[in-house]
């Protein structure tokens, strides 16, 4: 059985780390309070910690980055089909964000407040791109990547996960990121 960390509250922590990326931040507040926790705590208990740690905050990173993209697509998107995921992938959002918070502060993490560097890049990408179908095509594309790279979190998550309850939050969102990026895929299929 995996031993369960407590982290500072994410208030202190995000006060006491710097930087300049909200990922960074709270990563490193998660890793200075998991090296600071007492004597009695294994390094591989520590490890297991960290890792947990770090993929609660890329799925959060990459769920706002998400719903970003999400939101500049209903506006922007000309195709009805693009429309339409783009609202479901926002309500998608909405449902999990709640929860993902949830699983944070019942294991004392501190996640990100903002869009990554990364993110921004992505949602500035998108902005640059003309309407019409090239838009449409970029923001299935960009979708496509963060829902790729989401995916991959939550399965690596899945298998290290320190309780039942994280375990399963991480199986149901690898099989919506699957679903997504598939859905995503045949939208992108019919545009080309």
């Amino acid at each position: 059985m995996k031993t369960t960390f407590f982290l500072l509250p994410l208030a202190v922590a995000l006060l006491a780390c710097g930087g300049n990326d909200s990922d960074s931040k709270a990563e490193k507040a998660n890793e200075k309070r998991i090296d600071q926790q007492a004597t009695g705590i294994s390094d591989d208990a520590k490890k297991e910690a960290k890792q947990t740690a770090e993929g609660m905050v890329e799925l959060a990173s990459m769920s706002m980055t998400s719903y970003e993209l999400s939101q500049l697509a209903a506006k922007q998107a000309t195709n009805p089909d693009v429309k339409a995921y783009a609202r479901q992938a926002m309500q998608k959002y909405v449902a999990n964000e709640k929860q993902t918070r949830e699983l944070a502060q019942n294991l004392r993490l501190v996640l990100p407040t903002e869009l990554s560097k990364e993110g921004r890049d992505r949602i500035e990408d998108l902005r640059e791109e003309k309407p019409g179908t090239a838009f449409d095509l970029k923001y299935l594309e960009e979708i496509g990547k963060v829902t790729d790279k989401a995916a991959d979190v939550a399965d690596d998550l899945a298998d290290d996960a320190p309780n039942d309850q994280v375990r399963e939050f991480a199986n149901r969102l690898k099989k919506e990121n699957k679903e997504s990026r598939d859905r995503a895929r045949q939208i992108r299929n019919v545009l080309n």
